[in-house]
């Protein structure tokens, strides 16, 4: 799938190069050799994290990453970002150009002009002086007829120069913002959940969520280190990681483990549920070997199962599911969502106590908010990386597919989901979507 991918992303990449090409030619006819050679080596060099996964499928880009300096890989992955996103301006501009032709085409043509009487008697009077004037002068000999040399509409060239440098320099700016906007300090989103009045012990008691790490992923001890003192600085009640904390690979454990042995939650309590790549790590290990890894750091992994959580005179019920998914030959057969929600649910008294879910999925929230669960805490999805901004419960990102529950706070009849936007990423690269972290505070109704 991935060795598709990046053949289906090199052929995208041809064929926004050729456009490039084009537009260089017409806009600079006379070196226009040397800037399409310069601009032709920097794509071929830029754009060769695409050109591995077609030829070595993940394990290329991989290499890649492993073997070059970090900068580098930014740069190459900032550049391929760039290109798409110039394409898909492009695609945007030739959109409303069709739609404005349509427009023109679509209105009536304008009414021919009423000649008045006075008009036409003096057109009749002008036409009948040229006549007899024509008439009284001798036919003289055909002249050559001299034309002037076509002069170059310089405002026009100059407007066609900058216009092809608009588009693919304005990609650039902002998919090289992205680079550093997802380097940058996660940001901290407030969520508020109400508790019942009696329950004074739990007013003010935070909880800080973390979500879609993957170590490994450009994803460094440094980094890992700035998302721990994050984390630490919120003084929050009590952690929760909502999965994804692994990239790949079982080697990203000893990472992970270092920032989890780091988070100091006030209440001394972290807990975690699994993600599709814990899946990916265990493939090669085992799934054993990565949740006794990461219990062993101090946190408490929860695969369709809840937890009662003492706070004074008061209790918070702390629930997960697993990550929705069939699991692969060797591995233990998964409980459907809807069996797992119903386990994790059977484990919880009906006390009026505040009930919180953790599930990696956002999309299980379908299933969940028929059920009495007060808030649940998902990731998954980065919050799409390229953000266009949010319409109602629709996000709007080129990055996912159409559909509810990307980013944010959403509410179904009292049930709330927050999807948190991720503190890592698929690319290095945020645009409009910086990393997250999730400090949900328990306030009096």
């Amino acid at each position: 799938m991935f060795q598709l991918g990046g053949l289906v992303v090199t052929l995208v990449n041809a064929l926004l190069g050729l456009i490039v090409w084009r537009r260089l030619r017409a806009a600079f006819p006379r070196h226009g050799a040397l800037i399409n050679g310069l601009c032709a080596a920097g794509l071929l060099l830029l754009t060769h994290p695409a050109v591995l996964m077609a030829v070595a499928s993940w394990s290329g880009l991989r290499a890649l990453q492993r073997h070059l300096p970090e900068p580098v890989s930014l740069i190459a992955l900032g550049a391929q970002v760039a290109l798409l996103l110039y394409g898909l301006l492009l695609g945007m501009a030739a959109i409303v150009r069709l739609a404005f032709g349509a427009l023109r085409r679509g209105r009536p043509a304008p009414s021919a002009r009423a000649v008045t009487v006075a008009e036409a008697d003096t057109n009749a009077r002008s036409g009948a002086g040229a006549q007899a004037g024509s008439a009284a002068q001798p036919a003289s000999a055909p002249e050559d007829v001299k034309t002037e040399p076509e002069t170059i509409d310089e405002p026009r060239r100059r407007l066609l120069v900058g216009a092809t440098w608009a588009l693919p320099a304005a990609a650039v700016a902002v998919s090289m913002g992205g680079v550093l906007a997802s380097r940058q300090r996660p940001v901290v989103v407030r969520v508020a959940l109400p508790v019942r009045r009696e329950l004074t012990s739990l007013h003010g008691v935070t909880l800080a969520q973390l979500s879609d790490v993957h170590v490994g992923s450009f994803m460094d001890a440094e980094r890992l280190d700035e998302l721990r003192d994050a984390m630490n600085a919120l003084r929050a009640d009590i952690h929760v990681i909502t999965g994804d904390l692994l990239d790949h690979h079982v080697s990203q454990l000893e990472l992970s483990a270092r920032l989890l042995r780091g988070l100091r939650p006030a209440r001394g309590q972290l807990f975690f549920c699994m993600g599709n790549h814990e899946y990916i790590a265990a493939r090669s290990a085992s799934i054993p070997t990565i949740v006794n890894g990461l219990e062993e750091a101090g946190a408490q992994v929860l695969v369709d199962e809840a937890r009662e959580v003492r706070l004074g005179g008061d209790r918070l019920w702390m629930s997960a599911i697993d990550y929705p998914s069939r699991a692969r030959p060797g591995e233990p057969a998964r409980r459907p969502t809807a069996d797992g929600l119903a386990r994790a649910l059977g484990q919880m008294r009906d006390d009026g106590a505040p009930r919180v879910l953790l599930s990696h999925h956002p999309g299980t929230f379908r299933a969940a908010r028929e059920l009495p669960f007060d808030l649940m805490l998902s990731g998954h999805t980065h919050g799409g990386q390229i953000s266009l901004g949010r319409i109602g419960d629709y996000a709007l990102t080129p990055m996912l597919p159409a559909g509810l529950y990307h980013n944010g706070l959403y509410e179904h009849r009292g049930r709330r989901l927050h999807v948190n936007a991720g503190a890592g990423g698929w690319l290095p690269v945020r645009i409009n979507c910086p990393p997250e972290i999730t400090l949900v505070e328990l306030v009096s109704a």
